[in-house]
């Protein structure tokens, strides 16, 4: 391969031997998040580390997800939820997430039109995987399934080993147009760019491939986001500071919640505290937190060359054009 100046970089990636029964369709490429350089097959674990011959660049395993993160003064403060999450320290993680696993990898099914079949000949991404539960899902059934995020994977997802990546959205290491569904929850609008960041998610998709982007706030859905004109600058609160607002005020909500509804019971209180506090942390702790409405997102997707169908407040999905590759639906 040649750069730009002509001159011949000599690239050590992976060995093209372990892929030699595979198809080249099934090989995902992978590219230095920073400098942009073409890098080759996707690596194993085996492999330890990428370096970019360019600009020295190193994608490593670190043992649990492959680092290749560029930048790492981005924000990452709104990650470290997932951690909180995990200790049982943002209420029971059984009783959010954790009892029902299945449910937002049925919506995104649902959503996208497509079975467990078609899953299983598909090249897959999940950006910000978070808690990985719809990617373990997702896993169950294809093989070709990996998720990114600016956090590290938590161990209570289980992913498959290889498949997590520690990196930006803004700067991520696959070369463009390779997934066939590329899905995007809860994220976008805790970038401070979210057209742009919405514009690098909707590259990775494939000609005829699918996007699906949900969780992100429109307005008069999140209420609870007037709590940061209450609290300005919260994302700078101290965590202890973060944790006992979030605790008295989703006791406050869960008890007038269960007085409402009539429903004065234990669990019926450890549920509904658990889902508020989770939910209150997620948007004091986030640097950036916007709200985009219907016409604005879809004209995002519309920008970028997608069919964009809306399917309840905050959840799209949009086809790109082209000949998708044969999936099988059995």
């Amino acid at each position: 391969m040649t750069d730009k100046d002509g001159s011949t970089l000599k690239i050590t990636t992976v060995s093209q031997s372990r892929h030699s029964s595979e198809p080249d369709s099934a090989r995902l490429k992978i590219k230095c998040p920073s400098c942009g350089l073409e890098l080759g097959d996707f690596p194993t674990v085996e492999e330890d580390s990428v370096k970019c011959p360019k600009c020295d660049y190193r994608i490593f395993w670190d043992g649990a997800c492959w680092d290749a993160c560029v930048d790492k003064t981005y924000p990452r403060s709104f990650a470290r939820q997932w951690v909180l999450w995990e200790e049982g320290k943002l209420g029971d993680p059984n009783l959010v997430y954790g009892n029902d696993p299945n449910k937002y990898f049925r919506e995104l099914l649902d959503g996208a039109s497509l079975t467990e079949g078609h899953l299983r000949s598909m090249k897959i991404l999940e950006v910000g995987f978070g808690h990985g539960r719809t990617l373990q899902q997702l896993q169950k059934w294809c093989p070709n399934a990996y998720g990114i995020d600016l956090a590290r994977p938590r161990s209570s997802a289980k992913l498959r080993p290889g498949s997590a990546i520690f990196g930006n959205l803004l700067n991520m290491p696959f070369e463009p147009g390779q997934f066939d569904l590329v899905l995007c929850r809860g994220v976008i609008h805790h970038t401070p760019n979210p057209k742009e960041s919405f514009a690098s998610i909707a590259s990775q998709v494939a000609p005829g491939g699918l996007l699906y982007l949900g969780g992100h706030y429109e307005p008069g859905i999140k209420s609870s986001l007037q709590l940061r004109n209450i609290l300005p600058g919260s994302w700078l609160y101290p965590e202890p500071v973060l944790l006992g607002l979030a605790s008295v005020l989703s006791a406050c909500r869960s008890a007038l919640e269960c007085a409402k509804n009539r429903t004065f019971s234990v669990s019926a209180f450890r549920r509904s505290y658990a889902h508020y506090k989770l939910d209150i942390f997620d948007v004091m702790t986030p640097r950036w937190s916007s709200l985009h409405d219907e016409k604005e997102v879809t004209e995002w997707f519309n920008s970028q060359g997608f069919q964009v169908r809306r399917l309840a407040p905050g959840e799209y999905v949009g086809a790109k054009p082209g000949a998708a590759r044969a999936q099988s639906g059995g």
